[in-house]
């Protein structure tokens, strides 16, 4: 049985015989859990049970005058630098985007994660952190496609007919393009536009569970109570929703247990054969249609409707005249068919002489 990682101890554990002061307003507190931040892997403050030497009113007072002065990011990495806690930008892109707005009591929070844990200011410069801005980041999580992935991506885009992801960041775009592509086994989905776009949405719901998972999976079940139980209701909201949608479409599977179910249908084999560029897989339905199977197959169904089917006089009259319409238009379309032979023929005609003009002209030209 693999072990289980070891994960250190956050607890608010603190020494009740220390007073703990804060260095820049003087405030003195017996207990200093709600007043100051922890910076646990801090080796500053070990006589201070990883409490820092700054309170919390203190440490957003400096924030805002470093805001005011020079910009949010400088501000968030001063703080960083004076409570010795590792600097992310991913990590304060993150908080923006997440809450249009950033607070060092957010960011404290998250960078108690799992992910950062026995580091301080110090692995930040060591990384190069400071100085990352956008860019960075972005080139940070340039995303590789595997060839599945690229596969998956190709058929939805060639079966829908546009890319339905397109402004959508490239890591979501692999995301969405593998929940994307069982869906598109049946290629009927792909022809009902109605149906395609309830598909999509459930991908994009999907898409929302995953983040509301990433997000739980980082949060303290103690300290984030909240947090996880706002996820957990939105995690909700949107698994009925998908479950709404896939029945009201006919969209869901249930029970569906075995991960080959479908590889042995015509339309897995053909797609898969497509995508190895076996161009003799391509259906010739003029072969399928005058072949012996075919032709069986219709004798049997015209025998068995003449020998079960009861017609009165107004059925066999319909009968009769359909049939006379249906000659009548296979006669056109025959005569169009020889009209097209006809016109083929001559052009090929015209393209023979010209081609024994050219062959000629180059004979006399050699002698």
């Amino acid at each position: 049985m693999a072990r289980k990682p070891k994960v250190a101890d956050l607890t608010d554990n603190f020494d009740d015989s220390h007073v703990y002061t804060c260095l820049r307003c003087g405030k003195s507190y017996e207990n200093p859990v709600g007043k100051f931040f922890k910076s646990p892997w801090s080796e500053c403050f070990e006589k201070n049970s990883k409490f820092t030497h700054i309170c919390k009113d203190c440490v957003n007072e400096l924030f805002t005058h470093y805001e005011k002065k020079y910009d949010t990011k400088s501000a968030c990495i001063f703080m960083c630098y004076k409570l010795d806690i590792p600097y992310y930008y991913s990590l304060f892109d993150s908080i923006i985007k997440a809450n249009n707005n950033f607070s060092m009591g957010l960011y404290m929070r998250q960078i108690n994660g799992r992910q950062y844990q026995y580091q301080d200011f110090s692995q930040s410069i060591l990384a190069g952190e400071i100085g990352k801005n956008s860019t960075d980041l972005d080139q940070d999580k340039e995303v590789k496609w595997s060839k599945q992935d690229t596969q998956n991506r190709d058929y939805a885009i060639e079966l829908i007919g546009y890319d339905p992801f397109e402004d959508y960041p490239e890591e979501d775009r692999r995301f969405l393009f593998n929940q994307l592509a069982p869906y598109l086994e049946d290629e009927d989905s792909a022809e009902d536009a109605y149906k395609l776009s309830q598909i999509l949405q459930i991908v994009n719901n999907n898409k929302q569970i995953h983040v509301c998972d990433k997000r739980i999976a980082n949060l303290d079940p103690v300290k984030d109570a909240n947090d996880i139980k706002t996820l957990n209701v939105i995690k909700k909201d949107l698994v009925a929703s998908n479950d709404k949608i896939a029945k009201e479409n006919e969209i869901s599977v249930k029970n569906r247990s075995n991960k080959d179910v479908g590889k042995s249908t015509l339309t897995y084999l053909m797609r898969d054969l497509r995508e190895k560029h076996f161009d003799k897989a391509e259906a010739d339905y003029y072969d399928q249609l005058s072949g012996p199977g075919t032709q069986w197959a219709i004798s049997v169904s015209q025998k068995a409707l003449l020998d079960h089917c009861l017609f009165d006089e107004n059925d066999k009259k319909e009968v009769y005249e359909t049939q006379i319409k249906l000659i009548e238009d296979l006669y056109k379309e025959l005569d169009d068919k020889k009209e097209q032979v006809r016109q083929l023929l001559i052009q090929v005609d015209e393209l023979k002489s010209q081609l024994s003009t050219v062959e000629d002209g180059d004979d006399d030209g050699l002698s």
